[in-house]
């Protein structure tokens, strides 16, 4: 089995990275595809066969690493064109836009979003995906933990299936939508600790429910409607 970590943000680890790992193969996920100038900044796809000390730094301090860990019996050419192919997807009909699965936050929403029935086609070559967090209601109870997903369909998969134009569902759409909020639901909360994150989402269901879409609306919203935790 071939196992890589996908880094979502791998600047501020390089220096630890060549230190920890001998040679490391390294690829840029951007690199060759229309995101190609901003691949320096873009995500780096890491081989971690015969890289034991690094693999046991990521096991250890997981969120020093925020990224994918995926595992497949494909190589590293067909794991890169399949991760290249789901880059930019098709959603609200008419509109693209670039998924940034590689963030542990995002794939905690789009990937468990996936039906059973339709989670093959965006793992594709991948036979188990892992990543260390959760939801931005998870961070806020502090329960970040190992996320996995299992693909018994990866034995089927074709690099063929990478020349397939991706979309979104309804429902990873809605998930992404959730996304947004509860990150902005976070960032107010962080400005606010003495409110509940519980009764704070859902307030701001409750505002968005009657049509308040403004963040500056919304922010008055919770902040006139939330009651502070007892101490």
């Amino acid at each position: 089995m071939n196992t890589w970590i996908l880094l979502e943000r791998p600047t501020a680890q390089l220096k630890t990275l060549y230190r920890l790992a001998t040679h490391p193969d390294t690829h840029m996920l951007y690199a060759g595809t229309s995101l190609d100038s901003f691949a320096e900044q873009g995500p780096l796809l890491v081989r971690l066969n015969n890289q034991p000390t690094f693999n046991q730094a990521i096991e250890r301090s997981p969120a020093e690493w925020p990224g994918l860990l995926i595992e497949s019996n494909f190589d590293t050419p067909s794991i890169l064109a399949h991760l290249r192919q789901i880059l930019i997807v098709n959603f609200d009909q008419q509109r693209k836009g670039v998924l940034r699965y590689s963030d542990p936050t995002v794939a905690s929403y789009f990937f468990v979003a996936c039906p059973a029935q339709d989670l093959g086609r965006w793992l594709g070559p991948i036979s188990r995906l892992r990543w260390f967090g959760g939801t931005w209601a998870t961070k806020a109870a502090g329960e970040a933990d190992w996320q996995q997903l299992d693909n018994p369909h990866a034995i089927h998969w074709t690099i063929e299936n990478t020349r397939r134009a991706v979309s979104l569902s309804a429902a990873q759409e809605e998930s992404l939508t959730r996304l947004g909020n509860e990150q902005f639901l976070h960032d107010w909360w962080l400005r606010h600790p003495q409110h509940s994150f519980v009764q704070a989402n859902q307030l701001m269901e409750q505002a968005l429910a009657q049509g308040i879409d403004d963040s500056n609306a919304i922010s008055e919203y919770l902040s006139t409607h939330c009651t502070q935790v007892k101490s």
